[in-house]
C-alpha cells in the first residue's frame, strides 16, 4: 500500500517537472518570436508568464513591425 501511494507521488512530481519545462519553453519561444518580429520581448515575456499558450499564439500571428 506505502509503495503505490510513493509512485503515485513520484509520478507526480516528474508530471509537475515536465510540465514546467514546458512552461519555460514557452516563454522562451515567445520571447524569441516577439524579438524576430520586432516587438517587445520583455512585454510579451510577461504575457507568456501569465497566459503562456495564448502569448504564444498571439505573437506568432502579428505581422512583423515595420521600421521607418
Amino acid at each position: 500500500m506505502n509503495l503505490l501511494a510513493d509512485a503515485n507521488t513520484t509520478g507526480t512530481l516528474i508530471g509537475a517537472a515536465i510540465g514546467f519545462v514546458i512552461w519555460i519553453v514557452i516563454i522562451l519561444w515567445t520571447v524569441s518570436i516577439a524579438r524576430r518580429k520586432g516587438h517587445s520581448p520583455v512585454l510579451w515575456g510577461i504575457l507568456a508568464f501569465f497566459f503562456s499558450l495564448i502569448a504564444l499564439i498571439i505573437v506568432a500571428v502579428l505581422p512583423r513591425r515595420k521600421t521607418t
